[in-house]
């Protein structure tokens, strides 16, 4: 026994105190990763919705909608409205005059770019036609044009319920 403590004691030091170890070959490789970020813009709005209009007043009725985009970044976002379901005589796209209807009664209505406005918001110029395009900063910051209706005073309309539906294209 103590001769197999001596020798094993004489190979520890001949291996200057290290045991053996198993070596193994290594290898290496390298892979790409990739991503396509796609341009997209995901658009919700809300509605203008007037209220009780009185016909017989002297002010006009305002109300406010939105139309909100959230863009991939950097994107310059803009909307245009069109005419609406029912456009009225002398319609264009650029200046719509649009109109809510109830069977065959029709009451005029306005989407301004601006609060107090008197640009028609159209499908036309940026800036003109449609309000200032905006730059999408990030796409968890939604970005929110609003839609500034108006009524005017004095339509000489009968009682009833007048809609109509207007589209919002949104361009980036």
């Amino acid at each position: 026994m103590f001769l197999k403590k001596t020798l094993l004691a004489t190979a520890l030091l001949a291996f200057g105190g290290y045991a053996l170890t198993a070596s193994a070959a290594t290898q290496v490789t390298n892979f790409n990763v990739t991503a396509t970020v796609i341009n997209n813009c995901i658009i919700s709005s809300t509605n203008i919705a007037f209220g009780n209009y009185d016909p017989t007043a002297t002010t006009a009725v305002t109300a406010q909608g939105a139309v909100s985009a959230k863009c991939t970044l950097g994107d310059v976002v803009s909307v245009g409205l069109n005419q609406g379901l029912t456009p009225g005589t002398g319609s264009t796209a650029a200046v719509p005059v649009r109109q809510m209807i109830n069977g065959a009664n029709n009451l005029p209505y306005h989407i301004f770019t601006a609060s107090g406005g008197t640009t028609e918001w159209g499908v036309g110029t940026v800036g003109t036609n449609e309000p200032v395009a905006q730059t999408s900063t990030s796409v968890l910051v939604p970005l929110t044009f609003i839609t500034y209706g108006s009524l005017p005073a004095g339509t000489n309309v009968p009682a009833g319920s007048y809609s109509d539906t207007v589209i919002a294209t949104v361009t980036y």
